[in-house]
């Protein structure tokens, strides 16, 4: 599995699988990739829009990349490259649930409505594809508010592995205060 795969929004209204456009400076220091966290830079573009870059492994995010503008220039990368201004595509929805791998684990059924850090690992590229590494982290797991991810249930990987896959939804980001994991 490759990063962060948006499944379907648990809420209703406005905010039901938003998607908004954010800057990606030219300075960004890794790959990035569909199902790669990201979180705001804290800085715009020219034109204003706000800037998104990878997130850090702790505390708040802001969503999941869902794609990127087209390019022109490179017409065979699924992803954006280091150092490559661009504008990513970011599901903020604060209630969509997310299917991932769990790292350090398996995750336990008794570790469903715990939160999780996620473990941000730089997107690696084969051909034109761009393909995320990040997954959950099921080391620290707890009812931490500030982790970005609660654990929703668990699935089995391709294995068999009960727990080794998680479905998450976000629980501290830049839309959503963290709540305490039950």
């Amino acid at each position: 599995m490759a990063g962060f795969q948006a499944l379907r929004s648990q809420g209703a209204g406005n905010s039901c699988g938003q998607v908004d456009t954010y800057d990606v400076a030219a300075a960004h220091a890794s790959r990035l990739a569909i199902g790669d966290v990201v979180d705001l830079t804290g800085t715009s573009s020219a034109t204003g829009r706000a800037g998104c870059d990878a997130a850090s492994a702790t505390g708040q995010m802001l969503g999941v990349v869902v794609g990127f503008d087209f390019n022109p220039s490179n017409l065979l990368d699924t992803g954006l490259a280091a150092s490559t201004a661009g504008n990513a595509r970011v599901c903020v929805d604060p209630n969509m649930t997310y299917r991932v791998d769990v790292a350090n684990g398996p995750l336990l059924v008794t570790d469903v409505g715990l939160n999780v850090d996620s473990v941000v690992t730089a997107a690696t590229q084969s051909g034109g594809l761009s393909v995320s590494n990040m997954t959950v982290n099921a080391t620290g797991k707890a009812n931490t508010v500030t982790f970005p991810w609660r654990i929703v249930a668990i699935e089995e990987d391709s294995a068999g592995v009960l727990g080794n896959v998680a479905i998450v939804r976000p629980n501290s980001s830049t839309l959503n205060a963290g709540t305490v994991g039950a």
